[in-house]
């Protein structure tokens, strides 16, 4: 943590490079024959050396496949700056209206994991922000059945605790970077341009966990940039105070982190994580 002007500044960074692997002992993708295989078992978490980060291996909706075969593994490869993260899926066919999993890197802390949170910066109140800025760059090359984004879960309180506390959860908020088979979908609120990106809006009230884990609901607000990108360099407080704007989220709620998400709705791809930079700075 820093501090100037009475301002506190919180920062991670992870630098990395590209193209990989997945599950032994496939071989596919650009220099796949370097990647080795972290896990592949479900939900595996794995902290990345030197950041306040961890590669999480989430399978959300398994059941979604319906007993076809699928994987997906978290994925290492040597370079000259440093070993590389990433991973690949191999999931079923897409079927319209639900996605199988999505494969992330988390800074922070999520109400539906709970344990320690990666980072003293989150969560932290969406009033007791300023600035939420995120910078980004990924290789990716998959089937058009998926989307690339960054996601927040909001609660109602500020505090992570060691349980996960899904009934704590008021919204999830994703702004996708990268939609290739424009799979938006909720009520259509137009379009908007933030931070010099232009976007569409979507919002679901009382969204539900289509895995069947709960039956806890909130409202759900997707924000789509119109054209794809594979990197951007973003303030999500925009996006925040946007919602809060439109008397979606409570500005006394609470982001809890920021997670980079590869969400899949079916077919294969392989990301590798070029930088994933998360900076939070307080009012």
């Amino acid at each position: 943590m820093a501090r100037a002007k009475g301002v506190a500044v919180f920062g991670i960074a992870i630098w990395l490079p590209a193209c990989g692997s997945s599950e032994p002992p496939a071989n596919a993708g650009s220099g796949s024959a370097q990647a080795s295989v972290i896990s592949c078992t479900h939900w595996h978490r794995e902290p990345v050396p030197g950041t306040e980060t961890v590669l999480i291996n989430n399978t959300w909706n398994e059941a979604w496949a319906e007993a076809q075969p699928h994987s997906q593994c978290l994925l290492r490869r040597p370079s000259g700056t440093g070993d590389q993260y990433g991973w690949r899926w191999d999931w079923p066919q897409y079927k319209p209206d639900e996605s199988y999993a999505a494969p992330e890197v988390l800074f922070g802390w999520k109400a539906w994991d709970g344990g320690v949170s990666t980072s003293s910066a989150l969560p932290r109140r969406i009033s007791d922000i300023a600035e939420l800025a995120v910078d980004f760059k990924v290789e990716l090359e998959a089937d058009a059945t998926h989307n690339l984004h960054t996601g927040m879960w909001i609660t109602t309180s500020d505090i992570p605790t060691e349980a996960a506390n899904i009934a704590d959860i008021r919204n999830e908020i994703m702004v996708w970077f990268s939609d290739p088979a424009d799979l938006g979908s909720g009520t259509y609120d137009g379009e908007l341009t933030l931070g010099g990106t232009e976007f569409e809006l979507w919002h679901t009230v009382n969204e539900p966990d289509a895995s069947s884990g709960t039956t806890h609901a909130w409202t759900m607000l997707t924000y789509a940039a119109k054209s794809d990108q594979a990197q951007a360099s973003f303030d999500l407080k925009l996006v925040l105070d946007d919602a809060v704007e439109r008397g979606f989220v409570d500005a006394n709620h609470a982001v809890g982190g920021v997670e980079l998400i590869s969400e899949v709705f079916g077919g294969s791809g392989e990301l590798w994580i070029e930088r994933f930079d998360v900076r939070v700075t307080e009012n």
